[in-house]
């Protein structure tokens, strides 16, 4: 049982190590430098910016709209695990689609940007309400600033590579130029979300399901 609960720890740690990447590298770092430089080379700054800015807003809104139905499921569903695994690949495809964007076309490059937000804020919905499964009472606040440790960790650590791919492509063997540099740093980040995130993890069968894991959401 011990065993069980370790590798449940480990896997729920892991993720946040993994998901960190997309928040510190896409959101915060190399996303909005590349979508103003290349996919909306030629546009007016303060056009690019407004662009940006409705990208956001959009994703913003729809994980608004769909989070209280997502909070319902994370709350009663034995389900999570999946919905979990569903929008965290959801994200880490979209990021990678990214790499497919050409130099202008900043209109798909803000929807993939948008649906992997999405993608993003919704696995973190459902990884967030997995910590009391893979922690008991004593060990829950022990596991949640682990997590928080490693996502800061593992995030930290992905960027830094991103800054040294976007610096120095030539040492790592990308191309020189540096939009294609980070073109193919953004191909590889969704790569490594991707086999970076166990979520391996057992969840007690012990939750309600059906429509009403919804509807009683609304009610309260």
């Amino acid at each position: 049982m011990r065993l069980i609960k370790d590798k449940n720890v480990f896997g729920w740690v892991m993720y946040d190590w993994a998901n960190s990447a997309f928040a510190t590298t896409i959101m915060a770092g190399f996303f909005p430098v590349f979508f103003k430089s290349y996919w909306s080379a030629g546009a007016d700054v303060n056009e690019s910016t407004a662009m940006l800015g409705l990208a956001n807003s959009l994703s913003s809104l729809i994980v608004a709209l769909i989070s209280p139905i997502l909070g319902a499921i994370a709350d009663q569903s034995s389900g999570k695990k999946r919905f979990l695994i569903f929008f965290a690949y959801l994200g880490a495809l979209l990021t990678g689609c990214l790499f497919m964007v050409e130099q202008g076309e900043w209109l798909l490059a803000a929807i993939f940007y948008a649906i992997g937000n999405i993608g993003f804020a919704g696995a973190n919905s459902f990884y967030d309400s997995l910590l009391p499964d893979v922690a008991d009472e004593k060990r829950i606040d022990f596991v949640s600033a682990k997590g928080y440790a490693y996502g800061y960790l593992g995030g930290g650590l992905l960027f830094l590579v991103n800054v040294l791919w976007f610096l120095m492509p030539a040492t790592f063997g990308l191309p020189v130029e540096a939009q294609t540099a980070l073109s193919q740093g953004l191909k590889k980040d969704a790569t490594v979300i991707h086999v970076s995130c166990p979520a391996d993890f057992q969840i007690p069968k012990k939750f309600e399901t059906g429509a009403a894991i919804v509807t009683s959401h609304f009610v309260r």
